[in-house]
């Protein structure tokens, strides 16, 4: 996965990035609600590392959707886990679970949310602010532990948006960030820092679908 030097060490630390499958349960907006996925979800996500070298270390929120898949991958490629709890998904607070349905009640205050979240806070959620910040702090506390090795880490939608807007030039407290960038179910986005000071992370895809192989004739 990793390039290798002359002595056979790595020379950059790659980070793939995986959102979880789809979650067994009606589309809602899941923040911290700890749905486990289904069945789909599962075949999602295995379909996509399929396709990946085995990692060095698995690091994954501990909500079940991603945890539970990242346990079993731990387990029979016989690979450290760490469950970092600052990679869990922002919690919405009183929306955290409402599904996706146009007769709620909450519609009219969460489309304000949509188009300018860091104004709008969920009542009793998270503010984006806040959000961010812990975000930021557990990317930084794993490219600190995890320098020239191969992780997989197992996460969500917004924060793999986070880790993005943090280390590319773009405003991340514009709605139109959250709507316009798609990080679909069991996506992959890939993140390469050179093993040298200094070095800046480079973004080499983004959102990459489980089946991007089979809708182009691979």
């Amino acid at each position: 996965m990793s390039e290798l030097d002359k002595e056979g060490k790595n020379t950059v630390t790659t980070i793939d990035l995986l959102r979880h499958g789809k979650v067994d349960g009606p589309p809602a907006l899941y923040g911290r609600t700890d749905v486990t996925l289904s069945q789909q979800g599962l075949k999602q996500m295995f379909r996509q590392v399929a396709q990946l070298h085995y990692p060095d270390n698995i690091i994954s929120s501990p909500l079940r959707r991603c945890k539970e898949f990242a346990e079993k991958m731990a387990q029979d490629h016989r690979v450290p886990l760490v469950i970092e709890p600052d990679l869990q998904e922002c919690d919405f607070g009183a929306w955290d679970g409402i599904e996706f349905d146009d007769t709620s009640q909450q519609w009219p205050l969460m489309t304000s949310f949509w188009q300018d979240p860091s104004h709008n806070t969920p009542p009793q959620g998270e503010s984006l602010q806040a959000f961010h910040n812990r975000v930021v702090q557990a990317w930084q506390k794993l490219t600190t532990q995890f320098t020239a090795e191969y992780s997989l880490v197992v996460c969500h939608g917004g924060v793999i948006r986070q880790i993005l807007a943090h280390l590319l030039p773009v405003d991340w407290q514009d709605g139109t960030w959250y709507s316009q960038l798609n990080i679909g179910y069991a996506s992959l986005t890939r993140i390469t820092i050179a093993n040298y000071e200094d070095a800046k992370p480079q973004v080499n895809f983004i959102g990459l679908p489980a089946d991007f192989g089979a809708e182009n004739g691979e």
